[in-house]
């Protein structure tokens, strides 16, 4: 896109996993009349909209299928996306990172540009047969956020060897109870928790090894324009001009630095 070459840091993939990671082990247990726990059960979960489960639910009137056996279980999904104006930081601001050989480099240092602020909103389902069960699912969650609890995400792109902290806030939560027919037949209690993970994305590496400095070409107009050469030594000095004009032309738009030297060597055979 603009110019630059296509780039994936698996950011919120990363995000989407990791958050799905962090309710994974959610268990609750079930009470005998005498108050003894019976059996200890581990909440499934699975990434998808709350709907296919309720469909599957809604397609089994008499409550036999298995499927409905399976309840409890939790379901999340990606709902939105959006800029984070609040956090906005100085788009020139750079990070340096080492090229590894990993990274397709030999050791050589690279250029990030600061990463851009985003909230991903997740939603997290909780669908039961009782009331009980879904209390139990709901207080192994929600103390665990006051409202923020931050979630540390390790970047699989070899390009940025760092790990990122994640802040994950409970924005909302909400219950219903549904059910058709007569009120001793239950069919399912939702819980729906809203949460907003504060994710930064970052752009493409700016490779330096092959970055022509703007101080060289500054060398080579002042010493055309000025310095005290002969013929043979300006011509080669215009040709060195050329071929970069050429380059900056070509990829003016993979960086500001880019454009700059676009710009400046632009300029010079504007005035000749």
């Amino acid at each position: 896109m603009l110019g630059k070459p296509p780039f994936y840091h698996q950011t919120i993939r990363n995000c989407i996993i990791g958050f799905g990671k962090m309710f994974s082990d959610v268990e609750f247990e079930r009470f005998d009349n005498s108050g003894t726990a019976q059996q200890k059960i581990l909440v499934p979960i699975a990434y998808g909209p709350k709907e296919k489960w309720v469909q599957r639910l809604e397609q089994d009137p008499t409550l036999e299928d298995q499927q409905y056996t399976t309840l409890p279980r939790l379901s999340f999904e990606m709902a939105a996306i959006s800029y984070d104006p609040l956090r906005k930081t100085n788009r020139m601001g750079t990070l340096k990172i080492n090229r590894t050989s990993a990274a397709g480099g030999s050791g050589k240092r690279d250029k990030l540009f600061a990463p851009v602020p985003f909230n991903l909103d997740m939603q997290l389902i909780c669908l039961t047969k009782t009331t009980e069960d879904g209390l139990q699912i709901v207080e192994q969650i929600l103390p665990f956020f006051t409202p923020e609890f931050t979630m540390k995400i390790k970047n699989t792109d070899p390009t940025l060897e760092t790990e990122t902290d994640v802040p994950i806030i409970l924005n909302s939560s909400s219950f219903v109870d549904d059910y058709d027919g007569t009120f001793e037949i239950r069919r399912f209690v939702t819980w729906t928790f809203n949460f907003t993970l504060k994710i930064m994305l970052f752009g493409g590496v700016d490779q330096t090894g092959s970055v022509i400095q703007s101080t060289f070409v500054d060398l080579l107009t002042n010493g055309f324009n000025e310095g005290p050469y002969d013929d043979v030594s300006k011509a080669a000095i215009f040709s060195a001009l050329k071929e970069i004009l050429d380059f900056s032309r070509n990829n003016r738009f993979k960086s500001n630095h880019y454009d700059l030297i676009y710009f400046k060597v632009n300029n010079f055979f504007d005035s000749k």
